[in-house]
């Protein structure tokens, strides 16, 4: 029985190794020590990590190095893909934060606002606005990407903290006094918040005095600090509202140029019939294409610095993937 069931074990490994050749790592190991050889770009283990993973059964029945070259601009054509709907959906919930803060929020500020001015409580309009805005937009990104495209994380966090701040002092304007030194007010009130509120002393303090100096320097009772602060929430509020829209236009001008990078993309590879020559242009196709990428990292870094740009790891992937398939072809062509 025992040599038998080896013969069954054997035939069934060749029965998987046919149904699965794997990549033809002669043909890919030859093709990539030219990058080694010639310090082409990228390096030459990225070159045969694409060529083998992206499409192991394009690799595995690739005969030569012009079939394995469709491999990364196919790889690239995906990669496009995906970005233009990751910059769909990142465009999606910055509308949603923009309607959430400028509907939502704002309205929420105004009425609480109209409250205090008018001499009445604003009861939860506040926590409300707060709920409705920030802990809202940030809810909304976090559940599907993580901190890691939040592009709001700043604006939410400044938004959350004033909102909170105008709520907190407004809580304690039934208690208030009035007296004849704003700063005794200011310092009194702020102290309060030490301990048990959010966001503290010195960030009140920082607040009240700063935003509006002239009310500060008037104000006479808590609730006239508690109406500074709203202000101030209302006014980062219309500033948040305009940074959408700015970060909107950038992801649509995004879109654009990943747009023209599938295009060019796709013409390249019309011109790569596995098994014929193709023309010379493909690889300047694909160069060309590469560059698209780095426009929309541009565009996406100008307004608040690399630090802030979401899209970089996509960008940066996609450029390596187009220079990489333009090299293959550049390579192939001469």
């Amino acid at each position: 029985m025992q040599p038998l069931a080896a013969i069954l074990a054997s035939v069934l490994l060749a029965a998987a190794a046919m149904a699965d050749p794997g990549p033809s790592p002669a043909i890919i190991d030859a093709t990539c020590s030219v990058f080694a050889k010639t310090c082409a770009y990228p390096s030459h283990d990225y070159c045969v990590n694409v060529l083998s993973t992206s499409d192991p059964a394009s690799a595995a029945s690739a005969k030569d190095e012009r079939d394995l070259a469709i491999i990364p601009a196919n790889a690239t054509a995906h990669n496009v893909t995906r970005t233009v709907d990751l910059i769909d959906d990142l465009s999606h919930e910055l509308a949603r934060c923009s309607e959430s803060y400028a509907r939502d929020m704002g309205g929420k500020v105004a009425s609480a606002l109209g409250d205090l001015v008018a001499g009445r409580k604003p009861g939860d309009k506040l926590l409300d606005a707060y709920n409705l805005g920030p802990s809202n937009c940030t809810l909304a990104v976090m559940l599907r990407w993580g901190y890691s495209k939040n592009l709001l994380a700043h604006e939410n966090s400044a938004n959350a903290a004033l909102v909170l701040l105008a709520r907190n002092i407004a809580r304690l304007v039934p208690n208030s006094n009035r007296t004849a030194s704003p700063a005794a007010i200011m310092n009194s009130m702020c102290s309060s918040l030490l301990y048990n509120m959010y966001p503290g002393y010195d960030y009140c303090v920082g607040v009240l005095s700063s935003d509006d100096p002239a009310a500060a320097a008037a104000a006479r009772d808590t609730r006239d600090l508690a109406i500074i602060a709203a202000n101030a929430t209302a006014h980062n509020i219309t500033s948040t509202v305009k940074l959408i829209g700015g970060l909107l236009s950038d992801l649509a001008e995004c879109k654009v140029s990943y747009g023209r990078m599938g295009s060019t993309v796709d013409g390249a590879l019309g011109d790569r019939v596995p098994g014929q020559d193709p023309p010379a242009g493909a690889a300047s196709k694909l160069g060309d294409a590469a560059g698209d990428a780095l426009s929309c990292d541009m565009v996406m870094s100008r307004r608040r610095g690399a630090a802030k740009n979401v899209l970089h790891q996509e960008n940066w992937h996609n450029f390596v993937s187009a220079r990489f398939a333009s090299n293959i072809a550049f390579l192939e062509d001469y």
